[in-house]
């Protein structure tokens, strides 16, 4: 059986991640975590019993994306494990932000570079 969204499960997570500074606050029945490394920044607002996340990510001290996503019916650990790999995809790479699309559909997305290739920063690593 998987574990419950919770205040106390998503905490242990989020307390278990390594490898950069970390900052965690809580206001309003969600964690506020301030995750860090070098001049890039990624603010993750998570209420605790929601299953939404909100990410902030930043360069120096301008904001440069904002998006969110839901836990649906992954299991916790999976979604948490997912989370620090989108943070982890941002601080630790080459980023950009990228126009998608086509005249009045277009769209941002966030890449990082690995291995010399560009890849969304929410696509999750098989």
């Amino acid at each position: 059986m998987s574990e419950q969204i919770s205040k106390g499960n998503i905490r242990k997570y989020i307390e278990a991640w390594s490898g950069f500074d970390k900052e965690i606050s809580e206001e309003n029945n969600a964690f506020s975590v301030k995750l860090s490394s070098a001049d890039k920044v990624v603010i993750i607002t998570m209420p605790y019993e929601v299953g939404e996340f909100f990410l902030d990510f930043y360069m120096g001290d301008s904001p440069i994306f904002s998006d969110w996503y839901e836990i649906m019916e992954d299991p916790l650990d999976d979604f948490m494990l997912y989370t620090e790999q989108v943070v982890r995809n941002f601080l630790f790479h080459e980023v950009r932000i990228r126009k998608l699309g086509w005249w009045i559909f277009k769209s941002d997305e966030i890449q990082y570079s690995e291995n010399c290739e560009w890849h969304n920063v929410f696509t999750p690593k098989t």
